[in-house]
């Protein structure tokens, strides 16, 4: 089943329940940089542990690893509008 979700400002349509980490990196690859060298890298724990994935949701700060996609999320990250 594919939901509608809005990432950046952008709607766009996904599969539900997909790890929100997933979506990121598949549709926002710059979504997270090495501080050191600016360049675009992936999550780091994948397990709620480290908080590197965070992102608002809804309004609200959250470990991206740990959230699944639902109908009407609303996510941003530090690279968008």
């Amino acid at each position: 089943m594919m939901v509608r979700i809005t990432l950046d400002g952008v709607e766009m349509e996904v599969a539900a329940g997909l790890p929100l980490t997933e979506i990121l990196q598949a549709r926002a690859p710059g979504w997270r940089r090495s501080p050191r060298l600016a360049a675009p890298r992936g999550a780091f724990c994948g397990m709620g542990l480290c908080g590197e994935c965070a992102v608002e949701v809804d309004g609200l700060w959250a470990r991206a690893c740990l959230l699944r996609s639902r109908a009407g999320m609303v996510v941003r990250t530090e690279t968008g509008a």
